[in-house]
């Protein structure tokens, strides 16, 4: 099992895809499957080419990952995937998280210049993604 932040989730993808005999699962966290993980079937839904389930996590205040992004990855991993992977991708959106929501300690510099302030506590935004 993988777990990756950012763009750590980038990395974690092509490693998964690499090692998919031993890597079970992955979690993203402020990150997607990237574009060129799936293609479009002729009757339109969506195929991904990636052996790994995987859960995408993000956040509706993350200034890094906007979650017009979060929701490309809804449409094609939940809304208009092929009924042969449906359920492969889950998508999780909390409400009210930022990029920093799945952090603890000092943002790098980055994230300090460019993540929305969370409307939840960190301690919150832990707990619900947790769930």
């Amino acid at each position: 099992m993988l777990a990756a932040h950012s763009l750590g989730g980038v990395m974690s993808q092509k490693y998964a895809k690499s090692n998919k005999d031993t890597i079970k699962g992955q979690i993203l966290m402020g990150s997607v499957l990237t574009r060129d993980n799936h293609t479009l079937n002729k009757d339109g839904s969506t195929h991904f080419d990636f052996p790994v389930p995987t859960l995408t996590m993000g956040g509706t205040k993350d200034g890094l990952m906007r979650i017009s992004r979060m929701a490309e990855a809804y449409y094609h991993q939940i809304e208009n995937i092929e009924k042969a992977q449906q359920g492969m991708f889950p998508v999780f959106a909390l409400e009210g998280a930022s990029h920093m929501s799945f952090m603890s300690g000092v943002p790098p510099g980055l994230v300090m210049k460019r993540d929305l302030r969370p409307e939840i506590t960190e301690s919150d935004a832990h707990k619900a993604f947790a769930a």
